[in-house]
């Protein structure tokens, strides 16, 4: 007799377009994005990741696309200073720093780099991680990170989804306009923002779920990718969390990277992927005594591997690891 199946497996559907290895690929929103930009990082994969740090609400994401659209530069005035560091509320901390000059002047970089990457992307992956957001009482403006300013100084607010849906009909329009042929990833992540309790964390993921799905429905371009589902219904166990209980582990990022990868990875793309991971990992490899024989042999290995793959795909970039981009 048959073992019956002791879980819902969600496999999703095909976009109807692929990402390849000559693609230019961008990624914006929560952390859940930094994990896959990582992945796709660590692959070679020519990615450009987050270019306002991470951010977790919906306005943050549409005004951070809005500045990549505008390329309009920040000025001292959109800096703050606060607990002996200069801040932005458009950015993650990694943008902060001792020397306003300075945070400026990587504010700025990114946002022309990245401004231009946007025009020659072929993906954009946009990850949602709460539907609430803050507004700075001084200004009314929706901050992207508090910087632990004090909590009297902000009021949130629980978005509709209509605010969100016609927030983003706008934004893609205009990211239509400048490239035509963007495709755009949407998803929201599994990371669970418990500090709203956990009705307030169902009801933020419910409000990103129905924006999103009637988001799609309009838009030929855009796909969903159900990692929340994904995490919520089919790995469905805190063994797959992290110590907090409440940001995936490493067990479940890698179960939704091979779901994200069997759905937008064609099989040409995923032998490549296949060849580049064994010599990623041969690559970090630090041996006790790198004079043997048989590190020599080793070696000789893995360079004819590499340069094997480079004849058969001049574009990638093999010969330097991936830098993390702050």
């Amino acid at each position: 007799m048959a073992m019956k199946a002791f879980r819902t497996e969600i496999t999703p559907d095909p976009p109807g377009w692929s990402i390849a290895y000559a693609d230019s690929i961008m990624l914006m929103g929560s952390c859940f994005a930094e994990h896959m930009g990582n992945n796709l990082l660590s692959r070679l994969f020519n990615v450009d990741l987050n270019p306002f740090g991470v951010l977790f609400n919906p306005v943050s994401i549409a005004s951070g696309l809005q500045g990549l659209i505008g390329r309009e530069k920040y000025t001292k005035d959109d800096l703050f200073f606060h607990q002996g560091l200069w801040h932005s509320f458009d950015h993650h901390s990694r943008f902060s720093g001792l020397d306003p000059e300075e945070v400026l002047e990587g504010i700025n970089k990114r946002l022309l780099e990245s401004s231009s990457n946007l025009l020659n992307a072929k993906t954009l992956f946009i990850t949602f991680g709460t539907a609430r957001v803050y507004h700075h009482l001084k200004n009314g403006r929706v901050v992207a990170n508090c910087h632990k300013v004090p909590a009297a100084e902000f009021q949130n607010q629980l978005l509709r989804v209509g605010d969100v849906v016609r927030l983003y009909t706008r934004i893609f329009q205009e990211l239509w306009q400048i490239n035509s042929t963007l495709n755009i990833i949407l998803t929201v992540s599994p990371v669970r923002h418990w500090k709203d309790g956990a009705m307030g964390n169902q009801v933020s993921k419910s409000t990103l779920i129905l924006a999103v799905s009637e988001l799609v429905n309009e838009f030929d371009q855009l796909k969903y990718f159900p990692a929340y589902e994904i995490f919520m219904d089919d790995l469905r166990d805190y063994r797959f969390y992290d110590q907090d209980m409440l940001h995936p582990g490493q067990a479940g990022i890698e179960y939704i990277w091979d779901k994200f990868s069997n759905c937008f990875f064609d099989s040409e793309t995923r032998c490549i992927v296949s060849r580049v991971e064994k010599i990623v990992k041969a690559r970090s490899h630090i041996p006790r005594n790198p004079d043997t024989e048989a590190y020599q042999e080793f070696q000789k290995n893995l360079d004819e591997k590499i340069h094997a793959l480079k004849a058969d795909h001049p574009s990638l970039n093999l010969f330097q690891s991936p830098i993390a981009r702050p």
